[in-house]
């Protein structure tokens, strides 16, 4: 009875350490970051001295408490029966892919296969990309956002490299644990797993000593309360009229601060073909007395189908670019048709760019403007107030794979200016409803990438990898 009881005091102590790691580290603020690196070493290594069912179980659950700390926002956004399904499929997944490690690790007489895991993660990784209406929304990466040197490594392979080494470090711990009685495989695996991780963070740690903010220019960013917004398919024309002068009047008090563009936040107003007119002439005349570009998100109820798009509007009052959203949430805005070509405009001479918020979840969508050389992306957004620092980095995280700087105004949300290097250089929050001005300088230069001149090179080599695992392990391995 001992050697039973120790073994589910043991298996029950490496759910309960591996949950709340993953619980805390995958929340939605960023905090506990490093703890996500602890959480599966103790899952791996129980997996490969357990029987193949005994490693699924307590792979499931212990990743099953990490993913309910983001239960209460999935519901709150997605409702109950979506919001269940993601938090079970995911654990699901995390499963499959220990068991998928745990065959190729024990099946094979070599030390590379401390590889199987992050392999295996980050082309589980790279298929949701491409199939996942939310985009990368369910990447681990994004949890080590408020790590800049590690996050560095997404300019050359992009979010995909972040989770690699998130994963690989505790593949490297757990699988020298395995062949700690092995010196010859102990030796070249602690080797090469140091080289690489040491190899990531130099990198990082030299790219961030640049300064990537000699050549500036200041920007102001506004969202006024969120009770002064309307949300409705049937606008009041009055009500929206009188909203727009609400804007033009902060445009003027900021523009006084010397900012020469001005973001205002997604669906800022809306605008139907009776209000057009009238909208227009006063952010025209707000951009033109004030000597500013203006770059303003709306509900645009002027076309058949409707649309949430952006509108650019130059020092001259002049309408320049207009752009549709392409990514549009599903559930919240089935009613919009969704754009098809991305926002370019000249700055200053400078190439710069207009996206809408959750286009800025699809790497390979926001990767057409870095391979535009744009130098800064223009972001009207609307978070959902919980979710605030998460959206907003998942938006940085595209300035540091593209290699451009970005001006993001969200509604209950973070308004941020960020460059290259994902450094959150200015930022305040709307997330309570509250009225927020911003004011800073950005950086014109354009950093152009690895990842931006050959892009998800990286997800295709360890889709490439997982496949050849899976043929080097197709023995049968005795659970």
């Amino acid at each position: 009875m001992k050697p039973f009881f120790s073994t589910v005091i043991l298996n029950t102590a490496t759910i309960i350490f591996s949950g709340l790691c993953w619980y805390l580290s995958h929340g939605l603020t960023g905090d506990y970051w490093y703890l996500l690196w602890l959480a599966p070493i103790p899952v791996l290594i129980l997996s490969f001295q357990s029987k193949a069912g005994t490693a699924f179980f307590i792979s499931f659950i212990a990743y099953l408490i990490g993913r309910l700390s983001w239960f209460s926002y999935l519901e709150s956004v997605a409702t109950i029966v979506p919001a269940t399904i993601f938090t079970l499929m995911l654990p699901l997944v995390f499963a499959l892919v220990v068991i998928l490690a745990r065959r190729t690790v024990i099946g094979t007489t070599h030390w590379w296969p401390a590889f199987a895991f992050p392999v295996f993660w980050t082309s589980f990784e790279l298929l949701l990309f491409k199939f996942s209406a939310d985009g990368t929304a369910g990447s681990i990466a994004y949890s080590q956002l408020n790590m800049l040197p590690l996050i560095q490594v997404a300019s050359v392979t992009g979010v995909l490299g972040i989770s690699f080494i998130v994963t690989f470090i505790p593949s490297a711990v757990a699988t020298c644990w395995y062949y700690r009685k092995q010196k010859n495989k102990l030796k070249y695996l602690a080797i090469t797993s140091v080289a690489i991780v040491a190899a990531v963070f130099i990198f990082g740690a030299i790219r961030i000593s640049g300064d990537a903010n000699k050549n500036t220019v200041k920007v102001g960013l506004i969202v006024l309360e969120e009770n002064l917004h309307n949300i409705t398919d049937h606008p009041d024309a009055q009500k929206e009229i009188l909203l727009s002068k609400h804007y033009a009047e902060a445009i003027t008090t900021l523009a006084a601060k010397g900012p020469q563009l001005i973001v205002l936040p997604e669906r800022a107003i809306n605008i139907t073909k009776e209000t057009d007119s009238a909208v227009m002439n006063i952010l025209s005349a707000a951009a033109k007395q004030n000597h500013i570009v203006l770059v303003a998100g709306y509900t645009n109820f002027k076309e058949e189908p409707a649309r949430n798009s952006a509108m650019v509007i130059n020092a001259d009052g002049l309408l320049g670019t207009s752009y549709n959203k392409v990514h549009l949430v599903t559930g919240l805005e089935n009613q919009f048709t969704p754009g098809n070509e991305i926002g370019l405009f000249k700055f200053n001479g400078i190439q710069a760019g207009v996206a809408v918020c959750k286009d800025l979840d699809f790497p390979d969508y926001i990767k057409k403007y870095g391979d535009n050389n744009v130098s800064f992306l223009y972001i009207p957004a609307w978070d959902f107030v919980t979710d605030d620092w998460l959206h907003a980095r998942m938006a940085v995280l595209r300035g540091v794979e593209n290699g451009f700087s970005e001006i993001r105004a969200a509604r209950q949300g973070r308004l941020t200016i960020s460059d290259y290097y994902g450094r959150i250089n200015f930022e305040a929050s709307s997330a309570a409803g509250n009225a927020v001005t911003l004011t800073g300088e950005v950086s014109l230069e354009n950093s152009k990438t690895f990842y931006s001149r050959f892009g998800n090179w990286f997800g295709i080599l360890n889709l490439i990898a997982a496949g050849f695992f899976i043929f080097l392990t197709k023995k049968k391995i005795k659970a």
